[in-house]
C-alpha cells in the first residue's frame, strides 16, 4: 500500500474537529504515516517580530519564552512538556545573542524562523498522543534533506530517502516542513508555505500514490472572498494553473509544491477541514471549464520600474545591462513588457525604489525619464486555452473598458493560461468584480 504524505496547517492544532478528523483518517491507514506541518501563525509571528525588534528590545527576552508557553497553554490546555520547554528556551537565548551582536544574517534569520514549525510539532504532537496516537518527529537534519543556500528561498536538493524507508510503520511521523540543511550543515528556508513543497518532495521520493494538503489557509476559490461575493471553488486545476494562482496574493500554496510531482502524475488532493470532502484537485489532466478561465486574482506586491525614451527599442544591451545590475542586488524582476519607446519592470513593492536608485546610476543617454509607479495592483486571469478560444482578451478589457477603468499596462500571449492587467490600486477591487463578472455570471 502507498505511503501516506498529509501536509497539515499548523493553525488547525487548535481546531478540536480538524484534528479528531486527521486522528480518524491516519486510524484507517496501513502504511507509513508522514505528517508534514506548517508553522502555528501566532508562533511564526511571535518569532518573526521578535527578531526584527532584537535590537531594541534587548532586555525583553524573557517575555518572549513566556508567550510561547502561552500559546502552549492556549491551544492544548495544559502546561508545556519538556520538550516544548527546552526549545522555547533555546529560541530565546539565540534572540538573546543577536541583540548583543548587533546584527544577523539570512542564516541566522532562517534558524530563528525555523523554531516556529520546531515548536509546533511538539504541540501537534501532544494533541495526537492523548487521543491514542503514537507519534516520533523527525528533523530535517535527522534526515539529510539537503537544500540550496539560497536563504529564505530555497530549492530542495536531496535527502536520505533510505532512512524514511526504514522507518517504523507503526508509527506516525511529524515533519517541520519549512526548512533543510544546506552542504555546510546550517538552515535555511524554502519560503513562506514551504511545507507543501517539502511534503511534495517527500511524496514523489516515497512513489506515494497522492499528496494531501489538508487544510489551505486560503483556498482555491475563484477569487478573493473578501472582494467578490460568493465566489466558487475551483474544483480541478493542472499544475501549471495551481503554480500560477499560487503566485497572487489571496492564495496560500506554495508555488514550487508540483516541480518533484509533475514527472510522475502524483494528483494533489486539497481536504477541506470544514468537511469530510476534496475541495480541489491539482493534476496533469488539462480540463478546460465553460468559462475557459478559472480564476480571477490580484497581487498588490508590485512596482512598476519604467524606462521612457524614443531609442529604449534600437539600443542594444539596455534591457540586460538593466537585468544584471538589479540581479546583482538580489532585486527579483518578475516580469518585462517592452515597446520600442519604452521597457516596463515589474518588480516587488518594497524593491522599487532601491531599483529605481540603482538603474539612475547607470546612465543611458538613450533613456530620457526613469521612474517608479508603485500605488498599482496586478490582475490575472488564469486559465488553460486562451489561446485556442476567441473573445478572451476582448471580454477582459471590455469589461473594465466599459467601467472606465484605466489599464496602466497589461500583457498575453507569453502563456496559454494567464493574462495579466496592471491598474490603480484603487481601482483593484472594481476591477476584479467587473472581470469576474464577465466570466462567471453565465455559468
Amino acid at each position: 500500500m502507498s505511503d501516506c504524505i498529509i501536509r497539515f496547517s499548523g493553525n488547525n492544532c487548535n481546531n478540536n474537529s480538524a484534528i479528531n478528523e486527521l486522528v480518524e483518517y491516519l486510524n484507517s491507514q496501513c502504511s507509513s504515516k508522514f505528517l508534514v506541518l506548517s508553522s502555528i501563525h501566532s508562533i511564526y509571528k511571535l518569532l518573526s517580530d521578535s527578531i526584527i525588534n532584537a535590537f531594541e528590545q534587548e532586555s525583553e527576552h524573557s517575555p518572549i519564552e513566556k508567550s510561547l508557553t502561552d500559546i502552549f497553554l492556549k491551544i492544548t490546555g495544559d502546561d508545556p512538556n519538556q520538550e516544548y520547554q527546552v526549545l522555547a528556551e533555546r529560541i530565546t537565548n539565540l534572540l538573546h545573542g543577536i541583540s548583543l551582536i548587533g546584527d544577523y544574517s539570512p542564516a541566522l534569520k532562517d534558524q530563528v524562523l525555523s523554531y516556529s514549525e520546531k515548536l509546533s510539532a511538539h504541540i501537534l504532537q501532544y494533541q495526537l498522543q492523548r487521543l491514542g496516537l503514537q507519534t516520533c518527529i523527525i528533523l530535517p537534519e535527522d534526515y539529510k534533506f539537503i537544500v540550496s543556500t539560497d536563504y529564505g528561498n530555497a530549492s530542495h536538493l536531496s535527502f536520505d530517502i533510505d532512512k524514511l524507508k526504514q522507518l517504523n510503520k507503526d508509527l506516525i511521523y511529524i515533519i517541520p516542513g519549512s526548512y533543510g540543511i544546506t552542504s555546510e550543515q546550517k538552515i535555511a528556508r524554502a519560503g513562506n508555505s514551504a511545507a507543501d513543497y517539502t511534503a511534495a518532495s517527500i511524496t514523489a521520493s516515497l512513489s506515494a500514490s497522492e499528496l494531501i494538503l489538508w487544510g489551505l489557509e486560503k483556498d482555491f476559490f475563484s477569487s478573493d472572498p473578501e472582494i467578490v461575493e460568493n465566489p466558487i471553488i475551483i474544483e480541478r486545476l493542472t499544475y501549471a494553473e495551481a503554480s500560477e494562482l499560487a503566485y497572487f496574493d489571496h492564495y496560500s500554496f506554495h508555488p514550487r509544491t508540483v516541480e518533484p510531482l509533475e514527472e510522475k502524475h502524483i494528483p494533489i488532493k486539497i481536504k477541506n477541514i470544514d468537511s469530510k470532502s476534496v475541495s480541489t484537485i491539482i493534476n496533469t489532466e488539462t480540463f478546460i471549464s465553460e468559462q475557459i478561465i478559472k480564476g480571477v486574482a490580484y497581487s498588490d506586491d508590485i512596482s512598476l520600474l519604467k524606462l521612457n525614451g524614443p531609442g529604449v527599442g534600437l539600443k542594444p544591451g539596455i534591457l540586460a545591462k538593466v537585468t544584471t545590475s538589479l540581479s546583482e542586488a538580489e532585486i527579483n524582476v518578475k516580469s518585462v513588457i517592452t515597446s520600442q519607446i519604452s521597457i516596463n519592470f515589474i518588480l516587488g513593492r518594497n524593491e522599487g525604489m532601491k531599483a529605481l536608485e540603482i538603474i539612475n546610476q547607470l546612465g543611458f543617454t538613450s533613456v530620457n525619464k526613469i521612474k517608479i509607479i508603485d500605488d498599482v495592483s496586478l490582475i490575472g486571469i488564469v486559465g488553460h486555452g486562451m489561446q485556442q478560444n476567441y473573445g478572451v482578451s476582448a471580454k477582459l478589457f471590455t469589461a473594465v473598458a466599459e467601467n472606465k477603468i484605466n489599464v496602466l499596462l497589461s500583457g498575453s500571449g507569453a502563456s496559454d493560461l494567464v493574462s495579466y492587467l496592471i491598474v490603480k490600486q484603487s481601482d483593484r477591487n472594481k476591477s476584479i468584480q467587473k472581470i469576474y463578472q464577465a466570466f462567471f455570471n453565465n455559468r
